[in-house]
């Protein structure tokens, strides 16, 4: 640069009074310009904002989604052929056992019932009467008053008269049976449907479809999880070779609906499929949810997150704190003589605004969160300390560690519908 600016001294002074003159001079205060203010930079460190990394139990989970289906769907027949006369009930109504739905025209069944009871007593009536019979015949076959042909008889007669009142008792039963079933009342405790058939209507015995219901107390969610998931949860599940997969295992699972954003709701796994789909590469899961509110109904379309780990201790950092270099994820870090590193890192789960860190950052290093534009490795910053951020507190570390509390003290009782502690807005783990 000094040798740029004797240069154009010299030519200045061979060149006095000319225009060149004036230009050289304007280049020179440009260039010394230039190198001043860029050494003025250089000299000057780059303000950062740092933190430290917090330690919580964390959980990793995987999210799937699947839909709500009834324990139970029950379809509701007549047992009788007849005419529907009433259907007592209020469509999309809670049911119990044994409330009347349907009645059927009983008139024909009736009659039918009372022809059975007037059968029985004709029979009754007859086997007195061959009773009688019998035993006077008995006592004339042991004087010799009769033959041994007459009397065996006259005793045949008399078991027919018995074998009668059993048969007309037989139909009596039956008939009083058909006229029962003219009154249609519901089997199990659910929700009923509308009704499929008006009052004034034929309705054909096991054949017209009344009505259905549906349990909805407990309910199911039935979701496909993927190969890899499964694998990792298979060995945890699978307790006793001599067992039921599931025999001793209360795996949790949460579950949100659609205008939901947090997993509120509480389960258990009870059902794994014996195969998995070769198209899909799937295996179905089922999870048990209580729906003491009647609130879930099947069909309903709902998000599962299913615990892929038992809950451990790991390290979380702000996410603004991640960068992306070509597909890798890396941090800044300041050491102690305040000069920048480059840590390429492994990401976990997302939990409300932290991001789990399983490879790269130690406890006590201080990680930049604010001015990363600026910042070059091996750099050296003036830093200004933020406040670290609080432990997220998973809600699906602290369900899983009191269940097994409870589970470990044979405490059975019935776990809550719903989470009401805060909530984690996380991202799954095993997309990062």
């Amino acid at each position: 640069m000094q040798l740029i600016a004797n240069r154009l001294t010299s030519e200045a002074s061979s060149y006095c009074g000319s225009k060149r003159l004036h230009s050289l001079l304007v280049c020179a205060a440009f260039l010394f310009g230039c190198h001043g203010a860029t050494s003025s930079r250089s000299q000057t460190p780059v303000e950062v904002i740092v933190t430290t990394p917090v330690t919580d139990k964390v959980t990793d989970f995987a999210d799937f989604t699947g839909r709500l289906d009834a324990m139970k769907t029950v379809e509701i027949r007549s047992r009788v052929t007849g005419y529907l006369v009433s259907a007592p009930f209020k469509e999309g109504d809670l049911v119990k056992e044994g409330d009347p739905l349907f009645q059927i025209d009983l008139k024909t069944y009736q009659a039918d019932y009372n022809q059975a009871v007037a059968n029985v007593k004709l029979a009754e009536a007859e086997q007195k009467v061959q009773e009688q019979n019998a035993r006077r015949a008995r006592e004339l076959y042991a004087n010799k008053a009769i033959g041994e042909e007459e009397y065996q008889t006259i005793v045949a007669n008399w078991e027919k008269a018995k074998a009668s009142v059993k048969a007309m008792q037989a139909a009596q039963d039956r008939s009083k049976q058909y006229l029962d079933y003219t009154r249609v009342t519901s089997s199990v405790n659910g929700r009923i449907s509308r009704r499929n058939a008006d009052p004034g209507n034929l309705i054909k015995a096991d054949d017209t479809l009344l009505t259905t219901i549906v349990t909805d107390d407990p309910i199911y969610a039935y979701f496909d999880v993927d190969e890899r998931t499964y694998l990792d949860i298979a060995p945890k599940i699978i307790v006793d070779e001599n067992k039921s997969w599931l025999a001793g295992s209360q795996r949790h699972v949460l579950m949100r609906l659609a205008n939901e954003d947090n997993y509120t709701h509480v389960g258990t796994i009870d059902f794994i499929d014996n195969r998995v789909n070769g198209n899909s590469g799937t295996i179905r899961l089922r999870g048990v949810f209580p729906n003491p509110e009647h609130i879930l109904m099947s069909g309903l379309f709902v998000r599962v997150r299913l615990p892929i780990s038992a809950p451990y201790s790991a390290i979380l950092i702000p996410d603004e704190a991640i960068q992306s270099d070509q597909g890798r994820k890396f941090v800044y870090v300041v050491n102690d003589k305040n000069v920048v590193e480059y840590r390429t890192v492994t990401l976990g789960q997302s939990l409300q605004g932290l991001r789990v860190i399983k490879q790269g950052i130690n406890k006590g290093d201080r990680v930049v969160i604010g001015g990363m534009q600026k910042v070059r490795p091996k750099a050296e910053v003036h830093v200004t300390m933020q406040e670290s951020p609080k432990p997220p507190g998973s809600a699906l570390t602290k369900l899983l560690i009191n269940g097994n509390s409870r589970d470990d003290h044979g405490n059975n009782s019935k776990k809550s519908t719903h989470i009401t502690t805060k909530q984690d807005t996380e991202s799954p783990s095993k997309g990062n």
